[in-house]
This record gives C-alpha cells, structure tokens and sequence, in this order.
C-alpha cells in the first residue's frame, strides 16, 4: 500500500472548549495558519582568547516560548465555538486518509494545542461602498508547550524467550543513564507468575527489541511476582522494586535490587498472613521516600526508605476488603482501590485516609483495579468492565462508556499527560484490547490489538509509546509495545 500524501482536504479542525474530558465540536469552514513551536533560544557563552577575539565555550539553553498559530473563518448570523470561548481551551488539528472529517477518531495524525488562547482578533471585510467580500474573523492563538504530536499507533508484539505470564511493567530512565540515554522510556521491567522452579524479573534496555531475564530470584521458589517498580536511591543506583502477591499462608513481603536484579533483599513488612499485593496496580512509587502499598482486609502500608521498612497507615477500620490499586498525583494526594467498590482518599500523604462515595449502586464484585489522576480528573477502572471518572475528589462519579464497556473487565489504565491515555480491557474470553484517547477521556477509540490469552498491565513511556503485558500465548509470554510509525 502506497503511503499517501497529505493535505488541508483531509485536515480538520477541533475545539474542546472546557478542556480535557468535556465536548469536542467540530470547527467547519475555518483555515489554519501555521502552527509553530518554539524548542528553546541558545544563549552562547563566550570568553576572551589571546587575540582579543571571542572563543565560544558552551551554550545556554531558555525555556521554550508559547506555541502560535492562528485561525481564519468566516462570519456567520450566529456565533460559532471560537467567539464563545473566554478561558482556555484545546485546540486539535486532525488529518485523515478517508472518511467524514466530523468523526473525532478518524484522524491518522494528531497536532494538538493544549491550554490555548485568544491573543488577538480582527475583523475583516465588514463594509465597503463599491463591491462585496465575505466577511471573515481572524484570531491569533498561543498555547502552553509543548505542541503534541501524535497519530495512530501500532500494536507489535515484542520477542522474548519467558514461557510464563507476565503480571506488571514499568517504564523508568536510570539515572545513571539521564544523559547517555537517546531518549526517556527506553528501559522498562517485567515481572512475572512463578513455575515449579522459580519466578522472573525481565528488563530491556533497547526499548523492547530484547528482553533479558535478570539473574537473580526477588523470593524463595513457588511465589508470584504481582507488581514493581522502579526509582533512583543516588545518582548511580536505580532501584527495583517488586512485590509478591498476597498468600493466605504467607506474611506480606516485597524485594528490591540495588544492582539490577543480580541480587535481591527479601523484606518481610507485615507478620500478618494473607497480607501483600492484590494487583498489579497495588504497589506505587512516587519516589524512594514515598511508597505505598494496598495490601488484604483494607490495610494501606507505608515506606519513606525506599522498601526496607514500612508502616500501616491504615488496619481495616475504613473496609476489610482486598487492596487493588492505588496512585498518588504528589506527596499529598492519593487514592487506593479495594473490592467491591471501596475507594479511598488521602490528602495528607496516607497519614488520615476516608471513603470517597461508590462508583455503583451495587458493590459486589465492582472491584477497582485501576486509578489514575491526570490533570483535574481521578478515573477508575473496573472489574465490572466500567470506567468512572471525578472532578471533586470522588465526592461523586461519572461513568464514561467506552467501545464495549460494561463487558470483561478494565484491568489498567495510565495517561501520558492530561489529554492521551490509554485503556486495557479484557473480555470474558479473555481477550486483551488496548483503547486511547487523544481528549483527555472523553472518547476513546480501540486499537488493532495482537493475539492474546489476556493482558495485565499498561506501562507508559510517552504519547506516543506504551507497552503491555500478558498470560502467555503460543508457547512465550505477551509483551506488546505501541509506536507512531
């Protein structure tokens, strides 16, 4: 297939007044101007040579300014969306290979500007006493940067030698690599279900094109690796984190590698049997001295040393039901998802927690595997295969439906910034489906999704770069990474 050129026919123009996760509308008859983006001035530094002369010594780089572009249309009787807007605003410029261009998600490329607004407006054509023009409204427009770019991705399914399910992945840059590095999210770690003989932790430095199974065993032979983690404890060591899942006959532990899997610390940081991770979504790290952990019968653990101590900061008082997910948007605000439709909040860092209201009426097995805060909304993600959002802290909910919402379950769910995320569902079969949105939420249109037997977990680099992992499928393990082409 030939890759065709495109031009203004296939391109359209959208507007999301209120921001990310409201409306979109369709803006006909209005020409686009040149978007540019600015990447940061050089400020040369400079000194004196022998001669007199000036010898450059190195550069200086300044922030990027505002993104501009404009927006030429014609005046009408009645007001369109851009002489409504007073705040800021989302501007979308789609191009598509075929179809209506009033459909959002058939675009192909994506250029969007993000907390946009008017500088500037004139107004042309408005009388003349010998002949007759149209009438037109031109507006200068700036926006934050950067400008994102992004279209429609492509699902691979990555080669790797493990034979057994992968539960949970993450994406980290080690910091001994910040410089060397081409590019952030090129180095991601997996960790997987354990054999008779032992379970895996696999990393790839390459950006999924190899996957190495690292040497050492987090925890004696026979348990599961549910979830992990990764963050810098200096500016050499990057440590590993995984937790094991929750056992009715085992104390809660977790491990961590200081030297990239080749040994590992076993921690023991409940006597409580049963206790320890219920997801892979039940185990964050905001940074080695902010960790938290949902574990069984409604406890929340603590740790401010990277993973070698911890604390409860809640003991079953709020809910008894199993811990499944948490997140925290900064040191301060979290939340943490259990079974059957228990959610709760924090705005202290875990040291107070309470319930937010339900998702559902009915909360048997609505349980929560995913949360995830992006810009001014929490979302959910459920076992009942819905997705929810709030606004106010989760004093109340939304449902947003998705293309076959309602059926399987949602199993994760991330956001790369506060418009483009993306959703893993899982139907009945189950089958593994990987759905993104490129409005903050409020559509989502489902990606072309490799063969599986399921998939567990979502790990995002960038826009533009995310993997997954699942139960094995054809003899190896599911390890999927999706890239702009």
């Amino acid at each position: 297939m030939v890759d065709k050129a495109l031009s203004t026919r296939e391109g359209a123009l959208w507007v999301q007044p209120a921001g990310p996760n409201t409306p979109v509308y369709f803006l006909g008859c209005h020409d686009l101007g040149d978007i540019t983006e600015s990447m940061g001035s050089v400020e040369l530094q400079r000194c004196m040579n022998k001669k007199g002369g000036w010898k450059t010594v190195g550069s200086l780089t300044s922030p990027p300014d505002a993104v501009t572009t404009s927006i030429e249309n014609l005046t009408f009787s009645v007001r369109d969306w851009l002489e409504k807007l007073s705040c800021e605003f989302t501007l979308f410029h789609l191009h598509r290979e075929c179809g209506e261009p009033d459909i959002f998600n058939n675009y192909k490329r994506a250029l969007i500007l993000n907390n946009a607004r008017v500088t500037s407006i004139v107004n042309k054509g408005l009388a003349h006493h010998s002949d007759e023009v149209g009438s037109t409204q031109s507006r200068d427009i700036e926006a934050w940067p950067p400008l994102i770019r992004t279209g429609d991705l492509t699902l691979r399914r990555q080669t790797t030698s493990e034979t057994k399910d992968i539960n949970d992945m993450y994406t980290y840059v080690p910091v001994n690599c910040l410089v060397d590095c081409p590019a952030p999210g090129l180095t991601a770690l997996a960790v997987t279900d354990s054999s008779t003989y032992d379970e895996d932790v696999l990393r790839t430095l390459d950006g999924g094109a190899t996957w190495t199974i690292l040497a050492g065993e987090p925890f004696v032979k026979g348990e599961n690796v549910i979830t992990c983690c990764a963050f810098p404890i200096s500016s050499t060591i990057t440590r590993l984190l995984v937790g094991q899942i929750a056992v009715a006959t085992n104390t809660g532990r977790v491990s961590y590698s200081d030297d990239n899997g080749a040994t590992w610390a076993e921690v023991v940081f409940t006597g409580i049997n049963g206790h320890g991770a219920g997801g892979h979504n039940s185990l964050f790290a905001l940074d080695q001295g902010h960790i938290w952990l949902a574990s069984a019968k409604g406890y929340i653990y603590f740790s401010s040393d990277g993973g070698a101590t911890w604390v409860k900061q809640t003991q079953g008082t709020l809910s008894i039901k199993d811990g499944k997910s948490i997140y925290f948007a900064d040191e301060s605000n979290g939340m943490a998802g259990f079974n059957d439709d228990i959610i709760m909040k924090t705005s202290d860092g875990g040291l107070t927690w309470s319930l937010t209201a339900a998702v559902t009426g009915g909360g048997v097995g609505c349980h929560i595997n995913a949360i995830y805060k992006a810009g001014d909304f929490w979302w959910v993600g459920t076992e009942t295969g819905k997705l929810f959002y709030s606004n106010d802290v989760g004093a109340t909910w939304t449902e947003r439906t998705f293309p076959n919402s309602g059926v399987g379950k949602v199993a994760d769910l991330v956001f790369a910034n506060d418009l483009v995320g993306y959703l893993l569902r899982n139907s009945a079969a189950p089958l593994g489906e990987i759905l993104v949105t490129i409005n903050g939420g409020y559509t989502w249109r489902a990606m072309v999704t490799p063969a599986n037997s399921g998939l567990n977990s979502l790990a995002v680099a960038d826009e533009n770069t995310v993997y997954a992992c699942g139960d094995a499928n054809g003899g190896t393990a599911v390890i999927l990474k999706a890239t702009w082409d």
